[in-house]
């Protein structure tokens, strides 16, 4: 994946996902904000989900490849590919909190790098698996918008 690709999904990933929250997250979160007010962790953040989703999309039997002329094809994902790769996005977004430094707490508090999600998926609570299905649900919207796509069996992006 070029760097400009990288970018641009990671910007994707972010609207998408900013979109979904506003209205439902409090005002002063700052994983709410337009990309370029977005601190550099969150940023950051958006990026290592970009760089995952071939990862994913591999464990499910899937690849990512450009996509032909303007025509982009967007699998629908079954409801067992969304969970078992819902999962794993959990356990990167776990990995990633906790290598900066973030602790299990009661209530989340961005300040100080508490997070009540930090814990393992069969503890998490269902809105937030939510929060997880539905970044993976996205996977073959966010790749359309860079010009790629998913495709079953082992093709590799050309």
């Amino acid at each position: 994946m070029t760097p400009e690709i990288r970018e641009n999904m990671a910007r994707a990933i972010h609207e998408k996902y900013r979109m979904d929250r506003i209205g439902k997250a409090g005002s002063d979160d700052p994983s709410l904000a337009r990309w370029e007010h977005l601190p550099e962790y969150l940023k950051e953040s958006n990026r290592q989900q970009a760089d995952d989703i071939s990862e994913k999309l591999h464990r499910i039997g899937c690849t990512v490849r450009k996509g032909i002329g303007s025509h982009i094809r967007q699998v629908a994902l079954t409801q067992g590919e969304i969970e078992i790769m819902a999962e794993m996005e959990h356990e990167r977004w776990n990995a990633e909190r906790l290598r900066d430094g973030w602790k299990l707490g009661k209530t989340k508090d961005v300040g100080n790098k508490i997070s009540p999600y930090l814990v393992g998926w069969s503890e998490l609570p269902d809105d937030a698996k939510e929060w997880d299905r539905e970044a993976v649900r996205r996977i073959p919207e966010i790749l359309a918008k860079v010009g790629l796509e998913v495709r079953r069996g082992k093709q590799e992006i050309s």
